[in-house]
């Protein structure tokens, strides 16, 4: 009998973790998750920090591309991930969930977004990806 290492179980995991697999709570609350973060990164559009990290994002390209937030293009997607990070939790008002720890697991989801969008995901792939993330 093979003994997996943690590792391998864990990828096992969530290579083989589909979108149908997923309870319709988990649904649900992922797709408050992502609700919530874009809100949240709406509101910082007009930000200090928000405006830099578009800029940076500006100064970067790849094809394909992944979106920045706020601006109807496309830069590389770490440097997409890493400005529509910063919109999401520039407010601190991101995850609409209290838990014991102090994390906001939807920094997550700017990582998420800029890879599903670098492989042409569908939003069930995406959600399934979003909870696998968390």
């Amino acid at each position: 009998m093979e003994t997996l290492s943690l590792a391998r179980r864990l990828a096992r995991y969530a290579l083989s973790l589909r979108f149908e697999d997923l309870p319709a709570a988990t649904v649900h609350e992922a797709k408050r998750r992502f609700i919530d973060s874009l809100g949240c990164a709406l509101g910082a559009l007009s930000s200090e920090p928000g405006r830099i990290a578009r800029r940076l994002a500006a100064t970067a390209s790849a094809r394909p591309g992944a979106t920045v937030l706020g601006t109807g293009r496309a830069s590389s997607p770490e440097w997409a991930a890493f400005s529509n990070g910063v919109h999401i939790r520039f407010l601190d008002f991101n995850d609409t969930y209290l838990s014991r720890e102090p994390a906001h697991p939807s920094d997550n989801l700017a990582a998420v977004m800029a890879a599903g969008e670098l492989v042409r995901a569908g939003g069930r792939e995406l959600l399934a990806a979003a909870v696998l993330a968390y």
